[in-house]
C-alpha cells in the first residue's frame, strides 16, 4: 500500500521546467496543471503530432485541449503519461472567467455563443429608401388612374 502512495505521488515541476522540453525527441505537454510527457504518444495522436508540438511549445494546452473534446478513452490514456504538475498553477482561463460569485467557473466549462438580436440599422437610408419606393409607386399609381386617362 506505501508503494502505491509512492507511485502516485507525482514530482512537482516549475513552468520554466516544462518550457525546454518542446521537441519531437522530448515533448511535455501541461493540461489542467499536471505534466505529460507524450513523447512516446507523438506518432500515435490521432491529431498528428505537430498539434502536440504546438500545444508543447504554446506552455498551458488546457484550452486547446478542452476545445477540441476528447474522449473518454482518450482522458483516461492520459494517466499512463502523466509525470508529475506544476507548482503554484492558477488556470489561463482563471484571470478572464470571473462572475458574480468569483471565479467558480469549472475547467471544462465552454462558453455557449449568446443569441443576438437583429442587427442595427446601418444608415439612415436603410429606413429612407423603402418609404421612397412606396412613395414611387404611389405617384405612378396617381397618374396613370387619374391623369394618364384625362
Amino acid at each position: 500500500m506505501a508503494e502505491d502512495e509512492a507511485a502516485s505521488a507525482k514530482k512537482l515541476f516549475s513552468a520554466s521546467d516544462v518550457v525546454g522540453h518542446a521537441s519531437r525527441k522530448d515533448c511535455w505537454v501541461v493540461i489542467h496543471g499536471k505534466v505529460y510527457d507524450v513523447t512516446k504518444f507523438l506518432e500515435d495522436h490521432p491529431g498528428g503530432e505537430d498539434v502536440l508540438l504546438h500545444a508543447s511549445a504554446s506552455g498551458d494546452a488546457t484550452e486547446a485541449f478542452e476545445d477540441v473534446g476528447h474522449s473518454t478513452s482518450a482522458i483516461s490514456m492520459m494517466n499512463n503519461y502523466l509525470i508529475g504538475s506544476i507548482k503554484d498553477y492558477v488556470p489561463p482561463s482563471a484571470s478572464e472567467a470571473t462572475t458574480i460569485g468569483g471565479n467558480d467557473v469549472p475547467p471544462n466549462f465552454r462558453r455557449m455563443p449568446q443569441k443576438k438580436g437583429p442587427p442595427a440599422p446601418n444608415t439612415f437610408l436603410d429606413f429612407l429608401l423603402p418609404l421612397f419606393v412606396l412613395g414611387l409607386a404611389f405617384a405612378a399609381w396617381y397618374y396613370l388612374t387619374f391623369i394618364a386617362k384625362a
